[in-house]
């Protein structure tokens, strides 16, 4: 990976300095903690793209570090938030606020990162803060539409919907802030879009068979994802069992769909110019992508 993300290495650097001011300039009892949870081991996917589509771009402007900022605190936030929403125990190997402390505490300290990325945003524009606001209501919008539906069986066409609604938001924003910043050409803005709609599909299809293979609360919580609305589509739900020999089937068709979606994703950057950065975009889709099959 850190080949992959090479071109970029300065400016991954500046950022996760810029961070870490962020996240300890206001100290109290759970600071140690959130430090922890900011830190350790993130994937910082949605800074990465950022970064990489500012090059492609070519945009050299202060406000990229504050785009990224915002994106990273908002999805940090969001993760929070989630595993209140799901009763999740552990995140990135540590306990979660939920588990650690309770739902108020990782309420507040939700809140707080989103009160981080307001602080980032504000160095921005009223463009940008457009942006931002409706992207945040429309993913906020379908987690609501998400918990009203659970416990319920839908076809493949609603949860790449839902899929697309609820994931794809905090990938798209920054990159739709970046044009905010420089006038793109309207073929190279389609594309970049198209390109980052793909990938977050293949990605939360990716991370939906990872947690259902390791046993995650999705199916307990009723959030039926992928394999497990395959596996309804052939037999009932008497039958379901997650240690099921015979689900391997079903895991394989989710995966051939992250595949159809990853392959749609890099067709929508042969409109970019070849370059360093170009090519670590499709280095970088192919890792994160990658099937276990």
């Amino acid at each position: 990976m850190d080949k992959i993300i090479f071109p970029i290495k300065k400016e991954l650097e500046i950022f996760e300095k810029k961070l870490e001011e962020i996240i300890l300039n206001e100290t109290n009892f759970l600071t140690y903690d959130l430090k922890k949870f900011i830190f350790s081991s993130p994937k910082r996917l949605r800074p990465i793209f950022i970064f990489l589509f500012s090059k492609v771009l070519k945009i050299e402007n202060e406000k990229v570090y504050d785009i990224a900022l915002t994106t990273e605190l908002i999805h940090s936030a969001s993760l929070i938030h989630d595993d209140i929403i799901d009763e999740e125990k552990i995140r990135r190997k540590h306990p979660t606020f939920f588990d650690k402390y309770n739902s108020k505490i990782a309420v507040l300290e939700g809140d707080l990162l989103l009160s981080f990325a307001l602080n980032q945003i504000a160095k921005t524009n009223m463009d940008i803060l457009k942006i931002f606001a409706k992207r945040i209501k429309d993913t906020i919008q379908a987690e609501i539409i998400q918990n009203e539906n659970l416990n319920k069986i839908y076809d493949i066409d609603y949860y790449l919907k839902k899929t697309k609604e609820k994931t794809a938001n905090l990938f798209i924003v920054g990159l739709e802030a970046l044009f905010c910043l420089k006038e793109i050409n309207l073929k190279i803005k389609e594309n970049i879009l198209s390109f980052i709609e793909n990938y977050s599909i293949a990605f939360q299809i990716k991370n939906d068979i990872d947690n259902f293979m390791n046993n995650s609360s999705d199916y307990k919580n009723g959030n039926y994802t992928l394999p497990v609305i395959y596996f309804f589509m052939e037999n009932n739900t008497a039958e379901f069992n997650q240690r099921n020999e015979n689900f391997e089937k079903y895991i394989q068709k989710s995966y051939k769909k992250v595949e159809e979606y990853k392959l749609n994703a890099v067709k929508s950057l042969d409109v970019l110019e070849n370059s360093e950065y170009k090519e670590a975009l499709i280095k970088l889709t192919n890792e994160t992508l990658r099937s276990q099959f």
